[in-house]
């Protein structure tokens, strides 16, 4: 014990960044599991007797080859009460002729239009807003014409999410592993949707995904919508869980039926969802900002903590081996809640994401930054 301590006054300035890096260690090894307890639980069995019905409710816009192939998806679901609305944002191609066709074979589809001399910049939350005001019942579920439902039972399972106390459900959506050229953008909506969870978890609502969301009619209509933020495209699914996180809980589900699968687009002028998620976190406050990247402070810290120290030549074989083993526990614990999501063919992106994230991160922060202008 006396050598111990010899050992320790003998450290100098040493012994503060030891303190650092071993506190830094414990943060980060607690945040790195308990997201991979979050996400490792086991989905809940839903016992709801009644159900409600549901209007499923999707925007297009010069979109009529991605209507022919994904609006069949949202229209075949085994579910006895539900609606489909497409509202056309201001389409210049065949999107109504496509829209007269499916709807002879599918009566439960219902359309209406934004017309091209209108005078909004963006129309995404006009067309959201029209799409509501038709719907005819409560509950309101989201999603891009871009996607399709992984399961045919995605709308009964999503409407079963909802209780008297559910204000909002989010789902998951990534891409198809099966895809070419997608490994980042999957790896970035997996990160996403553990961040979400993580976050629902210490009741802090912050994201939503249109591309798979779901709430109720009469929360937007009490809540006037988008009166707040009406001008801007930003905002159409992240502030209304933020919004209506007031009238009840928001729940992120993993259920596998709940899943909706992202077709890669090669269109130009889509939009960039990794911008776009950077670009609304510019709008938050520097508290709820700090909020969503302490895991990402944490573990850039515990990094610059160990180079430090072994740059100093403090023990670096032990320094790098301490790392070493934080690193691959975090990878590790990634991939076991990527098979937990059923998300495969991710291993090599983890690593890379893992090892250099950060570059990836202040990149898209910058560049959000100085593109911000484009969003309002």
């Amino acid at each position: 014990m006396e050598s111990l301590q010899i050992f320790w006054e003998e450290l100098g300035v040493f012994k503060y960044g030891v303190i650092v890096l071993f506190v830094l260690s414990l943060i980060y090894i607690y945040q790195i599991i308990r997201r991979c307890v979050i996400v490792s639980r086991k989905v809940k069995p839903v016992d709801k007797q009644e159900h409600e019905g549901v209007s499923v409710i999707i925007t297009s816009h010069n979109n009529a080859e991605c209507l022919k192939k994904n609006l069949p998806s949202f229209l075949m679901q085994a579910c006895d009460k539900f609606e489909v609305i497409v509202v056309d944002e201001c389409s210049e191609d065949d999107t109504q002729d496509v829209l007269t066709e499916i709807q002879k074979d599918y009566p439960q589809l219902r359309s209406t239009r934004i017309f091209p001399d209108t005078k909004f910049r963006f129309t995404k939350k006009l067309a959201i807003n029209i799409g509501v005001l038709a719907a005819k019942y409560d509950i309101l579920l989201f999603s891009e014409i871009n996607c399709r439902p992984a399961s045919i039972h995605w709308v009964k399972t999503m409407e079963s999410c909802f209780d008297k106390n559910t204000a909002t459900v989010v789902g998951f959506a990534n891409y198809d592993f099966s895809e070419q050229n997608v490994s980042n953008l999957r790896m970035f909506r997996f990160l996403r949707f553990l961040k979400m969870m993580v976050m629902s978890k210490n009741k802090k609502y912050i994201f939503g995904d249109g591309c798979n969301m779901a709430y109720r009619k009469s929360n937007y209509i009490q809540n006037r919508g988008f009166a707040k933020n009406s001008q801007s495209y930003l905002g159409y699914d992240n502030d209304m869980v933020r919004e209506l996180s007031k009238f009840g809980t928001i729940r992120v589900t993993k259920d596998p039926d709940t899943y909706v699968i992202i077709d890669k687009s090669n269109k130009k002028g889509d939009i960039n969802e990794v911008s776009y998620y950077y670009a609304s976190k510019m709008r938050l406050a520097m508290t709820e900002r700090l909020k969503i990247d302490s895991d990402m402070i944490v573990r850039l810290l515990f990094y610059i903590t160990a180079i430090c120290l072994i740059i100093f030549g403090f023990y670096p074989f032990y320094v790098l081996l301490v790392t070493f083993v934080i690193f691959l526990t975090d990878v590790i614990l990634l991939n076991i809640c990527a098979i937990c999501l059923k998300q495969k063919k991710l291993f090599l992106t983890s690593f890379i994401i893992s090892t250099i994230g950060f570059v990836y991160r202040v990149y898209w922060n910058g560049y959000s930054f100085f593109n911000k202008r484009k969003w309002s």
